[in-house]
């Protein structure tokens, strides 16, 4: 079956020789896979650009914008409501972006501590201290009010937006900002207090 258009077709995306990201966004809501392809291509370049700045990796940065797009795709319901669509893709580019670099972060720091069989105690010594660092943390995000352990989860963990958190959670956007920045300062304070460097739970914060 081919696809049909609810926009009024090209010459309805046209503003002054701009897309318009109104009418595409109210397409795309609509399921208009022609109007979210055209999106797409309108934003890809600058997306791609900033994801690269970002992960100084080309396979990354196209990885990233799938994904983005994906979300975008998933959560396209909710599209009608966003005012500021270039804000709201930045990110979105730029949660995806730092997950993925604290993930490849992650990752070098379990293969580091796997690389040198010549010291095999010292290594279990380093492999039980990151495994106690990882349970620190579990435990004080287990402390945190249930608000914010559910706005850290959907935010931090799923790189979510705030304004789809609010969406998930029935609450405003301020407020899931309000209950983030309380949770990262919450956990801040606790794992301070615990000893562990900022730049260890920066890399290693799940």
């Amino acid at each position: 079956m081919p696809l049909t258009t609810t926009y009024g077709g090209p010459e309805g995306l046209q503003e002054e020789g701009k897309v318009d990201d109104i009418k595409l966004l109210k397409a795309t809501a609509k399921g208009d896979h022609i109007a979210f392809s055209a999106l797409f291509e309108a934003k890809y370049s600058n997306l791609y650009t900033f994801a690269f700045k970002l992960t100084r990796s080309k396979v990354l940065a196209e990885e990233i914008i799938q994904d983005v797009f994906l979300n975008i795709w998933l959560n396209r319901a909710s599209l009608e409501t966003i005012v500021n669509f270039d804000a709201y893709i930045n990110r979105i580019t730029r949660n995806l972006s730092f997950n993925a670099l604290r993930n490849i972060a992650k990752d070098k720091v379990l293969d580091s501590l796997e690389a040198d069989e010549n010291f095999p105690d010292h290594t279990t010594e380093q492999s039980l201290a990151y495994k106690d660092t990882l349970q620190l943390m579990q435990d004080a995000i287990a402390k945190l009010p249930p608000q914010q352990q559910s706005v850290y989860a959907l935010c931090h963990k799923e790189g979510l937006t705030y304004e789809q958190a609010a969406i998930r959670l029935n609450i405003a956007p301020s407020t899931v900002h309000s209950h983030m920045k309380a949770a990262l300062g919450g956990l801040r304070k606790h794992l301070k207090k615990m000893g562990i460097p900022i730049v260890v739970v920066t890399i290693l914060m799940p």
